[in-house]
């Protein structure tokens, strides 16, 4: 999040729906900060850095899963790799579309449903993280609906996030509150909800012609 400028609270009605974009002076990658996370922290954060290799590297998504032992021992060597092409992904996205006018919103793969996910859960019992690595695999349940993606997708992207200890499932999920949250999304527009969709590990659709029914049935996968 230190790359891109944007600034947000949360709102009870929404998340993101508040903020600003404000570009910092300079990004300083300080390695050693990620000791001073509590484990189920740098959990949460590598939900992102796994979003980034499904949008765009699959050869990232390939290391996560070969390295996610060694990631979560703190191991410098197999932190590294993520956190610079972290960086990388995000900041060459957003110097083509700061603004999220465009390619930007690629970068929301997971939170749509994510987001929702956050609001009705009061902000309390996920971090953004988890609840992230549950929007993506609801939103790779969508893509398989809409064939844009098979089962072997979807199972492997599950298993990844598993791997890094993030919630695959959550069995009580109030499903009509999760898509009333979802229709307050900051990329709803006149009442059409964007959704980002999985076209095969490393690249990403945006999609505007998914039915609450799709996103409903999409969610189901979580429960």
């Amino acid at each position: 999040s230190s790359v891109g400028g944007k600034t947000g609270v949360n709102h009870p009605l929404g998340k993101n729906t508040i903020g600003a974009f404000h570009q910092p002076a300079a990004v300083i990658m300080d390695m050693s900060l990620l000791d001073t996370l509590p484990p189920r922290e740098l959990r949460a954060g590598m939900a992102e850095v796994i979003k980034h290799g499904v949008i765009a590297d699959p050869a990232l998504f390939a290391r996560l899963e070969g390295d996610a032992p060694a990631i979560l021992a703190m191991s410098r060597a197999a932190l590294r790799l993520p956190v610079v092409r972290s960086c990388e992904i995000k900041a060459a996205v957003v110097a083509e579309d700061e603004r999220e006018h465009g390619k930007r919103a690629n970068l929301n793969y997971g939170h749509t449903f994510g987001h929702a996910i956050e609001t009705v859960s009061g902000y309390s019992r996920f971090l953004h993280g988890e609840a992230v690595a549950l929007g993506m695999c609801a939103a790779g349940e969508l893509g398989r609906l809409l064939g844009m993606v098979d089962g072997a997708f979807t199972a492997r992207q599950r298993a990844c996030c598993e791997a890094f200890g993030l919630p695959v499932s959550w069995p009580e999920m109030p499903l009509d509150e999760t898509l009333a949250a979802m229709k307050r999304d900051k990329k709803a527009r006149a009442g059409t909800l964007k959704f980002i969709v999985p076209a095969g590990l490393g690249s990403v659709e945006q999609r505007t012609d998914i039915t609450p029914e799709m996103a409903r049935e999409a969610l189901r996968v979580l429960l």
